[in-house]
């Protein structure tokens, strides 16, 4: 199944929301992500708030594993740690992680719909190596990224499902 026919271009962002909507769509994305860091060895999925959150919670329900959220500014309550980014918009934002969420050494895999300048993932792998986890993996959905960015992540095991949504490469 292509599922990049169920995905829209949004305002600077893919629009997966069209195939949430698909249970079998939806089903397949999660069982492809799944497969992408099954013979990997962690503890724990992080995830990115907005629809990260969708696809982390399903993949980590699925392997039976813990779910470490990340989360925009003043919506966790416990003790936090938080890091400032600039966005694929320009715009100025925080990510936050509760500090009692991982600890020393535990392995994890984050997991995030999409990719464009790397910023928010960049951020998010600042948070979970602040608390000193050790990161064995991340996989996205849709990489809009360039080269360079890619190359970034390369060193945490960096995989995604489709590139560029302005491509009509098949799955």
């Amino acid at each position: 199944m292509n599922l990049k026919i169920f995905v829209r271009s949004g305002k600077g962002a893919a629009d997966i929301t069209p195939l949430l909507r698909d249970n079998e769509a939806f089903a397949e994305l999660i069982n492809r992500l799944a497969g992408k860091i099954l013979d990997l060895d962690f503890d724990k999925i992080v995830c990115i708030e907005g629809r990260g959150f969708l696809l982390g919670s399903a993949v980590a329900f699925k392997l039976g594993k813990g779910l470490v959220p990340i989360r925009t500014a003043g919506k966790l309550k416990n003790e936090t740690l938080s890091v400032d980014y600039i966005d694929y918009s320009g715009s100025k934002k925080t990510l936050e992680i509760n500090k009692d969420t991982l600890n020393e050494g535990e392995k994890v895999v984050i997991i995030d719909d999409w990719v464009q300048t790397g910023a928010t993932l960049k951020s998010a792998i600042k948070l979970v190596e602040s608390l000193r986890g050790n990161i064995v993996g991340i996989v996205v959905f849709m990489d809009d990224s360039n080269d360079v960015t890619r190359d970034d992540l390369s060193k945490y095991n960096y995989q995604y499902l489709e590139k560029d949504l302005k491509q009509e490469e098949k799955f």
